[in-house]
């Protein structure tokens, strides 16, 4: 029945607006749709959501909460049965919430036709990041968040550099120079903590940008334990025992450690787009006339970025998923990408046509002064092997990052370590499959 509803409206809703849904052919409405929401996209999807409310007459509680959170409030609702309609399911999250029977596929809900249909205006990446290896497509995607290469402008200018470094070689010359003129404590702050996400985002920068992958394409082998691996590691190793990154970078988080950079002691920052605005807020930065970003540095690639982000997926816990799907819809439109990209400087939007020439004159640069920048990163954009591997965190927490850890301490030889890690995730893989 919501099928061929969808069928109906498809061909008007995402070219022209969601308020153009009708409700013929739906079960009956609830009074009030729940969202386990990240505490900022109450403002990024809030306007899209009004839309939905304004339509339908139901209305939208929004639980809001911060980011670091977020799991533990999904899983223990959902496993306690609450009513739970929609929650923000990072990239790196559904391959394990559906192994656990915590989401439910929008393919319950869309024919592939459907879904084919409505994708076509995301960039693919980000649909891409909302699959699974089998093909379930979980969420539409609402957020692309990119790590993104932050310099501080004017003490390059102050080095003599016009530019931003295009390669990896001339960004740790100027780190040195910086240093050696007394400017900065060193070259850049990033954050390699084992056990945690921020090891895996920048080992995926590392290797992706000395031309590796985590496995082979079929996805039968894992393969970060190549030439190429070893030589992404070894690098993150000879700049933390030169001391252009600190021994600090070992215990700290990228959401933990970017002060130094917005305090002006540093002329680099490799982090997620949030940085920008954080750079901008006289109170809290050093660097607001400063700041300026470009294109992720290149080593064998010219330039790479990893993708985070993520979308509203329906809960197995809701009592009325058929509009809890309506209402991602809506979130998930041009109307909510509008809201992301306002947010977020013109950064992270996901509806791929905003970011075209012919739509220069809804974003004006002065309001929207990454939108550019984002549109030349995404042509260099990526994945971690998060959003298929059902066994993430035990691959992350408990193979992965240990190992580069060790590595990067000295206790271990950076091939031995890592063969080490392969051969330990390739076992795990053919015991437990993707």
């Amino acid at each position: 029945m919501f099928r061929h509803f969808l069928a109906l409206v498809l061909v008007t809703v995402m070219v022209v607006s969601v308020g153009n849904f009708a409700a013929a052919d739906m079960p009956e409405k609830p009074d009030k749709l729940n969202i386990i929401a990240l505490d900022i996209d109450v403002i990024q999807f809030g306007e899209a959501a009004q839309e939905f409310e304004d339509n339908y007459g139901i209305e939208v509680e929004w639980l809001e909460y911060p980011y670091g959170e977020l799991w533990n409030q999904i899983t223990t609702s959902i496993a306690g049965g609450a009513t739970i309609d929609l929650f923000h399911m990072s990239n790196s999250w559904h391959a394990e919430l559906a192994e656990l029977g915590m989401v439910r596929p929008l393919n319950d809900f869309y024919t592939d036709e459907e879904l084919e249909g409505i994708n076509e205006m995301y960039w693919d990446v980000t649909v891409e990041f909302m699959k699974s290896h089998g093909g379930q497509q979980w969420a539409f995607p609402g957020t692309a968040a990119s790590v993104s290469f932050f310099y501080n402008e004017g003490m390059l200018e102050e080095l003599g550099y016009t530019e931003p470094p295009e390669t990896w070689d001339e960004m740790l010359q100027i780190s040195r120079e910086a240093m050696d003129e007394g400017l900065a404590s060193y070259g850049f702050f990033p954050g390699w903590l084992a056990a945690h996400e921020d090891g895996m985002v920048w080992f995926d920068i590392m290797l992706k940008l000395h031309g590796g992958e985590w496995m082979t394409e079929d996805r039968s082998e894992f393969i970060f334990n190549s030439e190429a691996g070893v030589e992404a590691v070894t690098l993150m190793k000879e700049i933390l025992d030169e001391g252009l990154v600190p021994r600090a970078a070992l215990e700290e988080s990228d959401w933990a450690n970017y002060h130094y950079f917005l305090a002006g002691d540093q002329p680099f920052e490799i982090n997620w787009n949030f940085i920008y605005g954080s750079a901008l807020d006289p109170d809290r930065s050093e660097i607001v006339d400063d700041i300026a970003v470009a294109l992720m540095p290149g080593i064998e690639k010219d330039s790479y970025t990893v993708l985070g982000g993520g979308g509203y997926a329906v809960s197995p816990t809701s009592r009325a998923p058929e509009w809890a799907a309506l209402l991602s819809q809506y979130m998930h439109s041009e109307e909510g990408a509008r809201g992301v990209m306002a947010e977020q400087r013109g950064a992270e939007g996901t509806v791929e046509k905003l970011y075209h020439p012919e739509y220069d004159d809804d974003f004006p640069a002065e309001e929207y002064p990454l939108r550019d920048f984002f549109y030349e990163q995404m042509q260099y954009a990526g994945l971690r092997p998060s959003h298929f591997i059902t066994w993430y965190s035990e691959f992350r927490d408990n193979i992965f990052t240990p190992a580069v850890h060790r590595a990067l301490l000295g206790q271990q030889d950076v091939e031995e370590a890592l063969n080490q890690a392969q051969q330990e995730a390739q076992r795990m893989l053919e015991a437990e499959g993707l």
